[in-house]
């Protein structure tokens, strides 16, 4: 057990899935049966304490709402994602992730007594790439997903399966400064602007946010043209694309006016006001709702 914090509890685990693999466990005191799961993915190099700190610990408000949260750990921090493009670690384009996060989910929910029909996974940057190629490569296991500051790979550069898909819902946030994954699509890599045309150490060709949400919506199903409705959030705005029609899953976009490659939401240890962050808006409170993470639910 490593510590207890709000009347919660955070534990590490090990599963051994063809190597040792690790996860932090945030949970409460006493996890009622039928409660659901969110798999919590990090970006490149991040860790649960990075993530906990970059979110401002919001991610445990499931927990608190008495769901399991989970932080599984990539291999050297990395995940085999739907990009095919290869990040720092050569060997994790070999390390079978998909079937880790299958069978450390499928473990926890029979320990836990959870719902296996609601098993979420929030990605946050190439997380948000293993979430993607959760979609494609195990949607029976997925009760929906929520992508951070992520765009879907183009074609050319995209890993997924051909299995039949399992429409589901979608939820996304990216913000328009983001100079890492721009919003309008192209390079994913390193800039000093977004204005920067050419990125540094760019690890291949992207969708835009717009055709990221049709892919999704043509894939569950919809037809029906988005609308879109500007919110106000705090001390900024964002543009909230909704895709919806009878009989289908939604997807939903949140595109955030100067957001940046981030979390939207406070942080820990950060000298300006949490408002900042997002322009206001929460990421965690939003996918809370979005999905009704609520353990009676």
């Amino acid at each position: 057990m490593r510590a207890c914090q709000r009347d919660l509890v955070v534990t590490e685990g090990v599963l051994d899935h063809r190597e040792r693999r690790t996860h932090t466990v945030v949970r409460p005191q006493v996890v009622r049966a039928g409660a659901p799961m969110v798999l919590v993915l990090h970006g490149l190099r991040d860790s649960f304490e990075s993530m906990r700190r970059c979110s401002g610990g919001t991610f445990d408000r499931f927990a608190e709402g008495g769901g399991v949260v989970v932080y599984p750990d990539g291999v050297d921090r990395e995940w085999n994602s739907a990009r095919k493009a290869v990040m720092f670690s050569r060997r994790v384009k070999s390390v079978d992730d998909v079937g880790f996060l299958r069978a450390l989910s499928e473990r926890l929910v029979a320990e836990w007594s959870l719902d296996p029909r609601r098993v979420f996974a929030v990605g946050f940057s190439l997380g948000g790439q293993m979430a993607i190629r959760m979609v494609c490569d195990a949607p029976d296991l997925l009760a929906g997903v929520a992508l951070i500051s992520t765009t879907l790979p183009a074609p050319s550069n995209r890993v997924c399966s051909d299995l039949p898909p399992i429409p589901l819902p979608v939820l996304a946030f990216h913000g328009t400064a983001d100079t890492l994954a721009p919003w309008g699509g192209g390079t994913v890599g390193f800039r000093v602007s977004p204005r920067q045309r050419r990125a540094w150490f760019g690890k291949g060709p992207h969708e835009s946010v717009p055709d990221t949400l049709e892919w999704f919506a043509a894939r569950n199903g919809i037809e029906a043209a988005p609308t879109v409705e500007w919110v106000r959030t705090g001390s900024g705005w964002a543009a909230r694309t909704d895709y919806r029609q009878n009989g289908c899953p939604p997807v939903t976009g949140y595109t955030i006016v100067g957001g940046g490659h981030e979390i939207p939401g406070p942080r820990w240890r950060r000298l300006l006001p949490d408002t900042t962050v997002g322009g206001g808006l929460v990421a965690a409170d939003v996918i809370a709702r979005f999905f009704d993470l609520d353990a009676s639910g």
